[in-house]
């Protein structure tokens, strides 16, 4: 019976390799998942979740198996840039899929209350609470603005002698 399960088709080529990479390297060292997980500090589920390509580890587990395996960690960790990318690719597809899915979910479990009125000053006017104050500090910001541009032209100019 083979050591390892196959990895799952629906995996991009770069994880699946990357996964493929982990187990040659476990294999070669001639560990158990329980002697990975005790030389690395990772626990022995998160070292079934990676080399099963469930999941992608991350890249402090990538050097310490690098360094319990007596393997470069410069080329283990520029796969596991390549895989991390190609992952990452892969979680964005599926969100991107799912997300209408979820906003409909989120609309649908949100009680329905009505809509109230945007709160409006006492000024006649229909701004919003904080408004008013914003469109006058924008007024006056704009005013001290063309003030100092006068000043400087005035001052260049020697219009003021």
């Amino acid at each position: 019976m083979p050591r390892w399960k196959a990895l799952s088709d629906e995996l991009d080529p770069q994880v699946r390799e990357f996964a493929g990479q982990l187990r040659r390297l476990v294999d070669r060292g001639g560990l158990s998942i329980a002697a990975v997980a005790d030389r690395t500090g990772y626990s022995k589920t998160s070292w079934e979740r990676y080399l099963s390509g469930r999941l992608l580890a991350p890249r402090g587990a990538i050097v310490a198996l690098a360094e319990a395996t007596g393997t470069s960690q410069v080329h283990l960790t520029t796969m596991w840039e390549l895989a991390e990318r190609a992952w990452s690719r892969s979680e964005m597809g599926q969100d991107m899929a799912t997300e209408p899915i979820r906003i409909s979910r989120a609309r649908a479990s949100l009680p329905l209350v009505p809509q109230q009125p945007p709160h409006r000053t006492g000024g006649g006017g229909a701004d919003r609470c904080g408004g008013g104050r914003r469109r006058l500090a924008v007024l006056l910001a704009g005013a001290v603005g063309v003030l100092l541009v006068l000043a400087g032209a005035v001052l260049l100019t020697g219009a003021g002698r």
